[in-house]
């Protein structure tokens, strides 16, 4: 069975391993504001949520090969999204997995969302990356 819940310093190590494995690190990236999602005792999956005033911005979402494909990132963004009451913004190059959660693309980013080049952005596909926004349920 899979929990959720926020991240605690002994989960570094986990979360480190799972950003390395898909590549979602970036220079100012910290271990604060992430949730993990975890089984048998193992972190098996994880995603960052940082809340500003008027929004939250979501970043950081994987799964660890071994459990891909098991529900695992399903789980865990349907629990950090609930009864959220701001609107939610992420970038992405898998658009179509993030539609699954009710997020849409908008065309320009608004003022205040984090730059995009906090997250190593050229060195990712920018053409490909897209900008989302999921409105408060």
């Amino acid at each position: 069975m899979v929990t959720i819940r926020r991240s605690q310093a002994n989960d570094h190590a986990a979360i480190l391993e799972i950003i390395k494995e898909h590549e979602l690190s970036y220079p100012t990236q910290t271990l604060d504001n992430f949730w993990v999602a975890e089984e048998q005792g193992r972190v098996v999956g994880i995603a960052s949520l940082w809340e500003f005033r008027n929004f939250f911005f979501l970043s950081s979402v994987g799964v660890a090969a071994s459990r891909q494909h098991r529900g695992v990132a399903t789980k865990l963004l349907e629990t950090l999204l609930y009864g959220l009451r701001k609107d939610v913004y992420l970038f992405t190059v898998t658009p179509e997995f993030f539609s699954r959660f009710n997020f849409h693309a908008v065309p320009e980013p608004p003022k205040g969302i984090p730059h995009r080049t906090i997250f190593a952005c050229a060195a990712c596909t920018p053409e490909a990356c897209v900008t989302m926004r999921r409105k408060p349920s």
